[in-house]
């Protein structure tokens, strides 16, 4: 699921993938059923009053016939281009490079580094001016190849942040992140269905002088044949419906 940890930690940019038994295909780490070409997941926010707003989003991931996620795409309410990101992978499926890009232009950029048995060890991020303005160490891979946790330093040295998630078998079930001053940034633990998908989430963020609790509830409107959902509702703690998601999945053909 592609919750509020994947903003703070750019689970995105690093976590993929372990090599000895191909149990890190980004398709498991997604909770994701069957051999998937692409997938589409539009989302409508609403408000209190439960009118939907104008921010809806959509985003556009693309997977090899390997189950590797090799694109994404973001796009706003009108359609138009927000993010483009590709993602290069080693033969043995551990990703190499992730690079985002805005009209044409880079963002930002990451490399990373393997000890050769599919563990990551360290990386490298670079702004939009290809710059390198951090590095990751101390990374952490389990069975699934998911690197769940490792710390993120300055270019001067200084601590930037760290995470330690938690998973059971692929499934990201919480957590806890912090800033550079050692306060958490997040935390977080969620609840999941028999499926492997997330029905209840309870996390905080913290930011500058501001704290934001949040008790989000999921559930599953429908699913398609291959078991994977294609409409997500979520309520908040008092009931309200807050989002929805609807995803279309593409197939590659047997």
């Amino acid at each position: 699921m592609k919750s509020v940890v994947t903003a703070i930690l750019a689970v995105s940019l690093i976590a993929c993938n372990s090599t000895q038994t191909r149990k890190n295909t980004d398709l498991i780490q997604q909770n994701l059923k069957g051999k998937v070409q692409s997938l589409e997941e539009r989302t409508t926010n609403f408000d209190s009053s439960g009118k939907a707003k104008s921010d809806s989003t959509i985003g556009i991931s693309g997977f090899n016939a390997e189950g590797y996620n090799t694109t994404y795409t973001a796009k706003d309410s009108s359609g138009k281009i927000t993010v483009s990101q590709t993602i290069a992978h080693n033969p043995d499926g551990t990703t190499s490079e992730v690079k985002a890009t805005k009209d044409g232009k880079q963002t930002f950029r990451v490399t990373i580094e393997t000890d050769g048995k599919g563990n990551y060890t360290t990386a490298k991020s670079y702004d939009s001016t290809d710059k390198q303005d951090s590095y990751y160490t101390e990374l952490k891979t389990n069975e699934y190849g998911i690197t769940y946790a490792g710390k993120q330093y300055f270019m001067s040295g200084k601590i930037k942040s760290t995470f330690d998630m938690k998973y059971e078998g692929p499934n990201f079930v919480g957590g806890v992140a912090t800033d550079s001053t050692g306060k958490p940034s997040y935390q977080g633990t969620v609840k999941l269905n028999e499926k492997g998908d997330a029905i209840e989430e309870h996390y905080t963020t913290h930011e500058k002088d501001s704290t934001i609790t949040k008790n989000p509830t999921y559930k599953y409107d429908s699913y398609d044949d291959k078991g994977n959902w294609t409409q997500r509702t979520t309520t908040d703690d008092k009931g309200k419906k807050t989002t929805v998601v609807k995803r279309t999945l593409t197939y590659y053909k047997d």
